[in-house]
């Protein structure tokens, strides 16, 4: 009997992703910066932000701010 796993995403970028970046223009690129760095602030845990000195409510006014 065969297996198929299909909760395997793969990490490489399509064709059609890689032609786009080829048009990406700074905002582009600050959007995706953004957004990935408030996905990695929601997946932690309240004590883990706490411990940033972050509320989970201000998780948006930290990342568009500027704030470290």
């Amino acid at each position: 009997m065969a297996y198929f796993d299909n909760s395997f995403t793969s990490t490489k970028a399509t064709l059609g992703q890689r032609l786009s970046r080829l048009f990406d223009t700074p905002f582009d690129r600050r959007y995706r910066q953004r957004t990935r760095e408030i996905e990695a602030l929601r997946k932690l845990s309240d004590r883990e932000l706490a411990a940033r000195g972050i509320a989970r409510e201000d998780i948006l006014f930290h990342v568009f701010s500027g704030a470290d």
